[in-house]
């Protein structure tokens, strides 16, 4: 909040994961800021931040993807919004000179010709001039309320480019580390009331133990923490699946890892218990699928069984699910639990009649593995 008020911008860094990402969107929330929002890439140009140019009907004509008269960048630039930049390590050499003078300066050179000039330049120029000629100039004025917040990963410990010096010094920066343990121990808590909690501590020891820098020095990858309380409420709503499954749903460290890799996360496994001997049960069948509202939210209500019970959950609201979905259905999904997770209107489709290959086609597919949804 001081920083905005004192028109810096900012840098959050810290490890992968959409905590940063949450950060920033909640602190423009609560200040009821608009926002624009750019992920960097190894492709992006100069361009995407500034005009692409575009041929109709032979006439040349300045647009951005979203068939307007500014990019996101400048948009941000002349109406007062906060521009989020995600993918900072990502932007190429071409690209840090535009961020800079647009950061320093609060100045851009457009390609139709108009320039972007700050608030405290164009105010000067306006007591000598009138606001006609500094539009018969080409002369846009940058709010005053324009900010800039930039995500990114710390290099050289995830690859990506360094910032040079004279771009790092534009931003006030924040390291955005992973939730203190104790407040990650409390939302798995609370997602997941069926599931010992001696076994959910046991999980977010093991998970946080991997995110260590011990296990970054074995070349070790980072667990994904953000992904617990997705597992967790897998786990609660399927009490006999094994939680070492569940590891290897979010952590496949058998593939990703070479001998001495495993054996370090083996030896993590045993050490905070969890390397569980039985076999995981996991669902069998697709029993029923239907549709329900609930708060005004169209949701689906999805019954599976698994050894020998029925269990229900709930999905996030479905696509071309068929009239007669409130009817059994004969979708047989043998060694394999599906999560049924994505984004707001991705549904979970199945055509009717459809089923999962048997064990034995599986292995002729050469699938080993459960496959996940």
């Amino acid at each position: 909040m001081q920083k905005d008020l004192l028109g810096q911008d900012v840098f959050l860094i810290g490890p992968p994961g959409p905590l940063r990402r949450s950060v920033a969107m909640q602190y423009l929330e609560l200040t009821k800021r608009e926002v624009e929002y750019i992920a960097l890439s190894r492709d992006t140009t100069e361009t995407d931040l500034k005009q692409r140019r575009e041929i109709r009907a032979g006439t040349a004509f300045y647009i951005d993807q979203a068939s307007s008269d500014h990019t996101c960048a400048v948009r941000a630039a002349t109406e007062g919004r906060t521009l989020v930049l995600e993918g900072l390590e990502k932007a190429e050499r071409n690209v840090l000179p535009v961020l800079n003078n647009l950061l320093e300066n609060r100045e851009m050179q457009l390609e139709d010709g108009r320039f972007l000039m700050s608030a405290e330049r164009y105010d000067k120029l306006l007591k000598d001039h009138t606001k006609a000629e500094l539009d018969a100039w080409k002369i846009v004025r940058v709010s005053e309320n324009f900010r800039v917040i930039a995500l990114g990963l710390p290099v050289p410990r995830y690859s990506g480019n360094p910032l040079d010096p004279p771009l790092r010094s534009r931003f006030q920066a924040r390291d955005i580390y992973y939730l203190p343990f104790k407040d990650q121990l409390q939302l798995l808590y609370s997602v997941g009331s069926n599931v010992s909690a001696e076994k959910v501590s046991q999980l977010l020891s093991f998970a946080t133990t991997l995110c260590s820098q011990e296990s970054s020095t074995l070349g070790l990858p980072d667990f994904p923490l953000d992904s617990l309380p997705a597992a967790v409420q897998i786990l609660n709503s399927f009490p006999m699946m094994s939680i070492k499954h569940a590891i290897h749903w979010l952590y496949p460290y058998t593939i990703l890892l070479g001998q001495e890799g495993k054996m370090a996360v083996e030896d993590v496994l045993k050490r905070f218990e969890l390397q569980d001997s039985r076999s995981s049960l996991l669902p069998e069948e697709i029993v029923r699928v239907e549709r329900m509202t609930e708060n005004h939210l169209s949701q689906a209500s999805v019954t599976v069984r698994i050894a020998g019970k029925e269990v229900t959950i709930k999905t996030r609201q479905l696509n071309d699910l068929p009239d007669e979905a409130g009817a059994a259905r004969d979708v047989r999904v043998p060694g394999a639990c599906w999560l049924l997770q994505g984004s707001p209107g991705c549904g979970f489709r199945e055509k009717p009649g459809s089923r999962v290959p048997e064990e034995s086609q599986r292995q002729q597919l050469g699938e080993e593995r459960p496959t996940l949804a």
